[in-house]
């Protein structure tokens, strides 16, 4: 390997090289994004479909199912869930990972658009990709008033988005949780039945002279002239002077039956802070940015937008993202200089001072270079690349400690200082980067990850790999340079050695020589000892247990309050008054957000909020610091509080990290008819509810929704000549209001829709039946009443579609959430003895389909970084028999990580799981620098058994170093107790332990038993 020669004899230039690479390093960390969590990119959409009135059965019918069926026509569609309620569509389409999620969103979004025209009139219909920057809230702002009207606040909340959009790093705002304003056509149908005007001709003559049709051009002379039509409705005046009918020279205008006034549509959400009534004004992030810089700004805007409010409004903070990503920053940096005088300690004392100030420049510099590749690469600093670092910190110092090592050991020979840099470097080059290859082929796979959890983790295994090839790089050029000036030109000192070496001298010569010795002579005990151990610890994986993707750790909470789907909204506020009341008298609680008839805008990546539903409520809590002891304190007397309401369903679920999922355990029942799917739901609700383990278990279809049903006599109608298109139009305007069209007034250059319908000031009622008049074409009027009854109807809340198949999800919490696929596993068994009627069956959604999947696919990853590590072993030791040799140390390191997650209480979750791939190519690493140490001696002579023994003797100290300054590295992460990385941090330590320990004995007592005597051939250098 020339590489070190060639450093040496070019050092200025490599001194150079590392000063510019140090400089653009410390740029990009301060200049490159920053962010709470990745910056996902998922083929994932929302379709929404908004009708008010509708029942579900018709929105499925008229809405719903044509809509799934141009979206189900389309390819790579992996999955489509269909949320059908009281006038509202709530579609979530999946599409299958790899493919271009930008273009996807076009084709679903140029078929829905296709089937407008078939579509009835809709309040809404919105097609949206889910895009972090676009959907999460990096910053929720309320504007907090009880006496202001929504209109002062509308225009304060304006004038804030106005400054806020100005600042670089915005992508957009938004303003929500307020009535919209409307232009509201107030028809007295009774005064327009009796002048026999229907409602059709009243709506058709509206839509036409607002149309705004262009009149072309002229051309006069030398002249070309525009034509202006007549043109749209520019005032209420222009609205209100309609000319409706003329009938013996007399006009019927609008303003003879109706009142045209401008007003707020209905309200379907109430939102208050504190207990106050408020707006919010959401700020989202463009992509790519630093939410740091951004959160400065913002701070700066709010506090001079504050001052010029009147006194009667506040403007609070009711979320905001930036504390935690600074706070991440600030513990990285900790936990980066932490390691360092860790690092700096241990090799202090093993290898001397001097070493150790190589090592402890080593680290940095790696990390600076992975962070400027990371920067490069287009990926922001967040905390899973953060993490990434920290699990980077143990690793990347293994090369350089390899190669000081072995510079020390030829000094201690006697070699000069350059000619033991060059040396020491070349001996164990090709074995670092033999084994460097083989830790970033263990953390690669896992880059190709195809699913929502790659996406969220792909910049742990891109980071780890940067700094590994980093420190690889500086082993090979920079260490054996900076070794060879900071090394003492005597030899006294380096053969002398430090105190704790001299130690290991003496713990190599009468512990571990007799074990080799002993291991040599009676291999079968060793190898039968690590079979039993590896045997018994798997024992414990059953009371280890599976988990998914674990809790947030995060002061947030987000409660959900559900009444009866008939509740109203403001039967919904009385019962999340109960919440606030109870959150009053909390301490714990720093402050809450309510929302009533709607989710609270999206504050975490997976926490998708519900849209409007007037017998939903949500409350997010802000505790006023992440402190696990209180934290879950509260949440147990938060759970007995809510408990005792029994109007509503008052649940909550810790915010985790991971796809978003309905609940942990659900049960999707698959059928067609309704009444079948019901009478099914009670029975496997029971299932689940006797199920250990199990809590809030929800059946939709356990209550019913009463409707009003307006039930027509055909007859009657024929009789009085009357359609029944207009007889459902003027119903449906005469209580809940038809959109006509919109207009652009000229006062104020704003659009608003049109609305016709009733007048009454409160929501309509029952009574208002009585007020609604039908015309017929004789000029003649005929009440409602007279041709329809209002009568009361048991109707279907909510109907699902599982992949446009109609389906009944039953949902439930755990007690436990290590426990979730444990408690899932065992409700199935109960699920096949169930006798499912002909065309029914059930599918297993929640946690355990996500986490099956990920799992299956981490499975998958684990082979292919197997057969590459196995590849790279073949390549470079010529065999296949020391290959294997080598991977004995996988099963030695599983014993460790099973016994140092049973002792912790951790469960194996999925980044268990992750640091199980990596540490498949953490521990080759001891096992290649023995094996390959092993060959050389052999090459150069030594009979097998004494190349076994100098080889192990001579490898001990780097092997255990290396190891030690690993597991120090981890620490720091592992130890603090976040159910996102100590789970990994533990399985890797554990598994480096055992893996050491056994490593040391078992590779040599396998060499010599499956290594021919001087068979190796010489490797070309």
């Amino acid at each position: 390997m020339k590489l070190p020669k060639l450093a040496i004899k070019n050092q200025q230039f490599v001194y150079v090289l590392v000063v510019l690479v140090l400089f653009i390093g410390i740029r990009s960390f301060v200049s490159m994004p920053k962010s709470e969590d990745p910056f996902l990119s998922t083929p994932s959409y929302t379709i929404i479909a908004v009708y008010p009135g509708t029942s579900p059965e018709d929105m499925e019918e008229l809405v719903a199912d044509p809509i799934e069926d141009v979206v189900d026509a389309l390819d790579d569609i992996d999955e489509i869930r269909t949320e059908i309620t009281n006038g509202l569509v709530v579609m979530q389409v999946e599409g299958e990972f790899g493919i271009d999620a930008d273009d996807k969103y076009d084709e679903i979004l140029a078929e829905v658009n296709g089937i407008r025209n078939e579509l009835p009139t809709l309040y809404s219909l919105e097609v949206n990709q889910f895009k972090p920057e676009e959907r999460v809230t990096i910053q929720q702002f309320a504007l907090v008033s009880e006496s202001a009207s929504f209109q002062q606040l509308y225009d304060m909340a304006e004038d804030l988005e106005e400054e806020i959009e100005q600042l670089a790093f915005v992508k957009r705002t938004e303003v929500e949780a307020y009535p919209l304003e409307e232009i509201r056509v107030s028809v007295d149908f009774q005064k327009m039945a009796q002048l026999g005007i229907p409602l059709r001709q009243v709506l058709r003559i509206l839509q036409g002279d607002n149309a705004n049709i262009p009149g072309g051009d002229i051309t006069s002379g030398n002249l070309s002239f525009n034509i202006q039509s007549t043109g749209g409705y520019e005032s209420l005046e222009d609205v209100s002077n309609t000319a409706v009918r003329s009938s013996d020279g007399q006009i019927v205008y609008l303003r003879d039956f109706a009142k045209v006034t401008r007003d707020y549509e209905d309200e379907r959400w109430k939102a208050r802070f504190n207990g106050q009534r408020c707006l919010y004004v959401n700020v989202y992030q463009k992509r790519n940015t630093s939410i740091l810089t951004l959160a400065d700004e913002l701070k700066m805007v709010s506090t001079s937008f504050q001052e010029t409010l009147p006194a009667e409004v506040q403007l609070a903070t009711a979320f905001e993202q930036a504390p935690a990503v600074e706070a991440r920053i600030s513990d990285f940096v900790n936990n980066l200089l932490q390691g360092i005088i860790l690092v700096g300690v241990v090799i202090a004392l093993f290898l001397g001072w001097r070493s150790a100030l190589v090592v402890m420049t080593v680290i940095p510099l790696s990390i600076v270079l992975a962070i400027t590749t990371l920067d490069f690469s287009g990926y922001a600093l967040q905390q899973i690349s953060i993490a990434a670092l920290v699990i980077a910190l143990g690793l990347l110092v293994d090369n350089a400690i390899v190669v000081i090592e072995n510079i020390v050991r030829f000094r201690r020979e006697g070699y000069p200082l350059r000619e033991a840099a060059a040396k020491g470097t070349q001996e164990v080059g090709y074995a670092i980067v033999s084994s460097t290859f083989t830790t970033i082929l263990a953390f690669a796979p896992l880059a190709l990850l195809s699913s929502g959890a790659g996406e969220f983790l792909r910049t742990l295994p891109l980071t780890v790999i940067y700094a590994l090839s980093a420190s690889l790089l500086l082993a090979l050029a920079f260490t054996p340079i900076v070794t060879s000036r900071v090394l003492p030109a005597s030899t006294t000192h380096t053969e002398k050695g430090t105190w704790l070496s001299q130690k290991i001298d003496w713990l190599i010569i009468q512990a571990y020589r007799p074990s080799v010795n002993f291991a040599l002579r009676r291999g079968w005990v060793p190898v039968v000892t690590g079979v039993l151990l590896l045997v018994g610890a798997s024992a414990l994986f059953p009371s280890i247990g599976v988990s998914f993707f674990p809790t947030a750790d995060k002061s947030l909470l987000l409660v959900k309050v559900d009444l009866p789907y008939s509740a109203s909204l403001q039967r919904t506020e009385q019962a999340v008054r109960f919440v606030e009341e109870v959150l009053d008298t909390t301490d714990y609680v720093k402050n809450y957000t309510v929302n009533v008839g709607h989710g609270n805008p999206q504050v975490y990546y997976n926490s998708i909020p519900e849209e409007y539903k007037k017998y939903h409520g949500e409350v997010l809590i802000n505790f006023k610091e992440w402190d696990p002891a209180t934290f879950y304190a509260t949440l147990a007397q938060l759970r007995n509080a809510f408990a005792q309401y029994s109007g509503a369903r008052i649940t909550f679920r810790e915010l985790t990290n991971g796809a978003p999922f309905e609940a942990p355990v659900e049960i999707l029942l698959l059928g067609d008819n309704l009444d079948t799917l019901k009478r099914i739901g009670y029975d496997i609700e029971d299932i689940i509810r006797s199920s250990p383990g199990t809590q809030d278990v929800d059946n939709p279809m356990a209550l019913a929704k009463t409707d009003v049903k307006v039930a027509v006599n055909r007859d009657k109608a024929s009789l009085y000549n009357i359609s029944l298109l207009d007889l459902d139009q003027t119903v449906r305007a005469s209580l809940n209001g038809i959109q006509v069209d919109e207009v652009v007034l000229e006062e104020d250059d704003e659009t608003y829709p049109m609305v016709v319908r009733i007048p009454f000031t409160d929501e309509p009622t029952l009574d208002d039946f009585g007020r609604v008049y039908l015309a017929r074409d004789d000029g003649q009027s005929v009440p409602l009443r007279q041709v329809a009854d209002v009568e009361f109807k048991a109707e279907y809340a909510k109907i699902s579609h599982f992949n446009t198949t109609r389906s009944l999800g039953i949902t439930a919490n755990v007690d436990d959430p290590d426990r979730t696929k444990d408690i899932t596993e065992a409700i199935i068994p109960s699920l096949d003895s169930y006798e499912w009627p002909e065309g029914y069956s059930y599918y297993i959604g929640g946690e355990y389909e996500t986490q099956q999947e990920s799992f299956g696919d981490l499975g998958t990853l684990l082979a292919v970084a197997l057969l590459g590590i196995f590849a790279i072993l073949v390549l470079q030791f010529r065999s296949l028999v020391q290959p294997l040799i080598i991977f004995s140390a996988i099963p030695l390191a599983v014993t460790g990580s099973f016994v140092a997650l049973f002792i912790t209480g951790w469960s194996f979750s999925f980044f268990a799981f992750v640091g199980f791939i990596s540490l498949v190519g953490i521990v080759v690493n001891n096992s290649i620098i023995l094996v390959d140490y092993t060959n050389q001696l052999m090459r150069e002579g030594l009979e097998k058994a004494t190349a076994i023994r100098q080889a192990s003797e001579r490898r001990f100290t780097p092997i255990v170093l290396t190891t030690l300054t690993t597991i120090l590295g981890l620490i720091p992460l592992t130890v603090s107790g976040t159910n996102l990385w100590s789970p990994l941090g533990w399985t890797l330590i554990g598994g480096l332990v055992s893996s050491m320990l056994l490593t040391l004995i078992i590779v040599p007592v396998l060499y010599n038993w499956f290594t021919k005597e001087n068979k190796l051939e010489p490797i070309t250098q």
